[in-house]
């Protein structure tokens, strides 16, 4: 019982977050959010985790400071960590403070003690303070383009006497790890002090570049032997002052082949990095880190408005998913008629969103200024910027029940893997996470080492199975895609797969069926409607002989509506067959690369080929055989059908957004 209250006693008095950590003046400090209001006094303490040294400085409002002097004769190499306590009935209460996401890779150069100041976090996902004494200091003078090779120059600080006769700079490519080196000139220019410059050319990455690739520069220094004396990120801070987020991109070369090569420097770490993709993306990027710091600047002018809900799904591609039905639930509920809906939509058709609502396109300025005014946050995969303001509540709705491995549960490397950390940053922010069954919460909290309040409610994407009108809703569907109403539905809808790439985070696919057998055999009575992932439906062609048999519904608002239009689904490892089992119509599992994807790419959660509601197929022939006898097939695995909807839509009914609105919107 002691126990019980003592824990209660900790999280009442000293839940919290660190908003913020920086270094002004050669004062470090620290701000903090989320504490609450009590009468004794809290306090902050940096503790040199070697020696167990520390220092304590009280809490004054949200904010506590500690010189950059004291926290270097603390330990000038060393690991400090930070806690906040409170003294409760003579009894001290402390807590240990945890990584917040925009505090990642901060670090800052001290010139007077000779510490690079680095913030980072254990593995438990405590935050540290990491000083080290350094070698060598530099600072970059020039940056600069000649013809398509970018130029470098700069000065250097030997601190103990060590005389470096060699300098180059290492461009490694963060994803693999291949490296290149570019020779600098390098000259004494009096005691300890040195000067280089050199030219890097882009040209020499040729064979290792891929679309979207991030190379990280070092500075490396050798002795007269070729013995190496110090290798380091090259450090940007001293170079100029970042005010806004796009002036971190600091010099550009476009390729012949609308591709671009950005040097720019790192947020937090303000490193030198070397980023490659298309022109496009280039573009869209700049476009983002313009908005944050319109973003900053409205948070700055404009309070948190108490009315507005700002929605997005699937990076505001479509108007879909679980954020449109918790929409359309609180559109026609007048309890929030003096509300104000904001919608991300970059789609062809805005009349597809019902109501009185406000639309704005990810790329533009009033995507942030709306995002930073809003109170509530809607959105089924990640917003653009880190940074939530005190009083903002963030629903995650996510996108569907997980069969593929997900998060940190991954174990495979890949482009997944790389990813991880982002949607754990992305995670802090999230105050709600919805989850349509028990199974998927025990993921979620695990994968996503989510520690809120999980919504275990069911999916208000799915209540659409359960509305009294669905006939006149299919043949309206059928009427918009242009489907005969005697033909019967396939829909195929597979899953991206980590190990088709073209770039970092570019896929290929091709359908993995004889097409033109397909046709010959079911044209009479089926059409065949495709729903590619979003990160591959601009990969797929088919060939205008098909035209009245297959039909591309990939770019199609809502792939709900493709559910209760279609009479059979076909997928592989994506999760929509978790949705479609509302439906009570046939699966089939079309798992052409099934062991190299289990073994090799992702993983499941799941035994494929013991607990799902149909069967698992490899081979295309197989499947053309199970479609035309797919009765047979439904009647075989109707009692695993059965057992699969009771454990995993046992919540979902007619009523799961109003559950979820009930909850949130407050």
């Amino acid at each position: 019982m002691k126990k019980k209250i003592g824990a209660m006693l900790n999280k009442m008095i000293l839940d919290h977050t660190v908003k913020n950590l920086f270094v002004d003046n050669r004062t470090l400090v620290i701000e903090y959010e989320g504490l609450r209001k009590i009468s004794s006094k809290r306090y902050v303490m940096v503790k040199d985790r070697q020696s167990g040294r520390r220092l304590i400085k009280e809490l004054s409002g949200r904010r506590a400071s500690f010189e950059l002097d004291e926290l270097a004769e603390l330990a000038e190499n060393g690991k400090l960590d930070l806690y906040i306590f409170a003294n409760i009935l003579s009894k001290r209460i402390i807590k240990r403070s945890r990584f917040h996401a925009p505090l990642q890779s901060v670090q800052f150069i001290d010139e007077k003690t000779r510490c690079k100041w680095r913030v980072t976090h254990t593995k438990n996902k405590n935050l540290t303070v990491v000083s080290e004494k350094m070698l060598f200091n530099h600072h970059i003078t020039e940056l600069s383009t000649v013809d398509s090779n970018f130029a470098i120059s700069g000065r250097i600080e030997s601190f103990h006497q060590m005389v470096p006769k060699t300098a180059e700079i290492i461009i490694q490519r963060r994803d693999v790890f291949r490296r290149y080196s570019f020779k600098l000139d390098l000259k004494e220019v009096g005691a300890s002090q040195y000067e280089f410059e050199g030219i890097l050319y882009p040209e020499k990455l040729k064979f290792d570049l891929v679309n979207n690739s991030r190379w990280d520069l070092y500075l490396q220094l050798s002795d007269d032997n070729g013995k190496l004396l110090n290798k380091m990120l090259i450090n940007m801070q001293s170079f100029k002052e970042f005010f806004r987020e796009e002036d971190r991109y600091l010099e550009t070369i476009p390729t012949e082949k609308d591709f671009v090569f950005a040097l720019y420097a790192t947020m937090g770490g303000n490193s030198l990095a070397l980023w490659y993709t298309d022109s496009a993306q280039f573009a869209r990027t700049y476009n983002i880190a313009k908005g944050k710091s319109i973003f900053n600047q409205t948070c700055e002018a404009e309070p948190v408005h108490e009315k507005i809900v700002f929605f997005e799904s699937f990076f505001g591609k479509n108007y879909s998913g679980n954020p449109k039905y918790i929409y359309e639930h609180m559109m026609n509920n007048p309890k929030y008629k003096d509300y104000t809906f904001v919608w991300s939509y970059s789609g062809e058709n805005t009349d597809t969103i019902p109501g009185k609502r406000i639309i704005v396109n990810r790329e533009s300025e009033d995507y942030y200024s709306y995002l930073a005014m809003a109170k509530y946050w809607v959105s089924n995969i990640v917003f653009p910027v880190q940074r939530k303001r005190e009083g903002n509540v963030y629903l995650q709705t996510w996108h569907g029940t997980p069969l593929k491995r997900l998060g940190f549960d991954i174990d495979i490397v890949g482009p997944e893997t790389l990813a991880r950390e982002n949607f754990y940053i992305e995670s802090r922010n999230w105050d709600y996470l919805l989850s349509a069954n028990r199974y998927s919460s025990e993921i979620f909290k695990r994968a996503f080492k989510f520690e809120k309040e999980m919504l275990e409610v069911g999916y208000p994407l799915n209540d659409i199975f359960y509305q009294n009108d669905l006939n006149s809703k299919v043949s309206s569907i059928k009427e918009r895609l242009g489907i005969p109403a005697d033909k019967k539905v396939i829909l195929y809808a597979p899953t991206w797969r980590d190990n088709e790439m073209s770039g970092s985070w570019a896929h290929s696919f091709q359908l993995k069926f004889d097409l033109e057998r397909y046709y010959e055999k079911l044209n009479d009575d089926y059409v065949l409607l495709l729903r590619m992932h979003h990160l591959i439906s601009d990969a797929l062609t088919i060939d205008e002989k098909y035209k009245d048999f297959v039909y591309d519904a990939s770019k199609y608002e809502d792939i709900q509506e493709l559910y209760i239009a279609s009479d059979l689904l076909i997928t592989d490892y994506s999760s929509v067959f978790f949705d479609y089992a509302n439906s009570r119509r046939p699966i089939l599992f079309y798992a052409y690369d099934y062991q190299e994807y289990k073994d090799n790419v992702r993983g499941f959660y799941l035994d494929m080929e013991e607990d799902l509601p149909g069967p698992v197929i490899q081979d295309d022939i197989q499947l053309l055989d199970a479609i035309m006898n797919i009765d047979d097939i439904h009647e075989q695995y109707k009692d695993k059908y059965q057992h699969f909807t009771d454990k995993y839509n046992y919540l979902d009914d007619e009523n799961a957004a109003k559950r979820v609105v009930d909850r949130v919107f407050k």
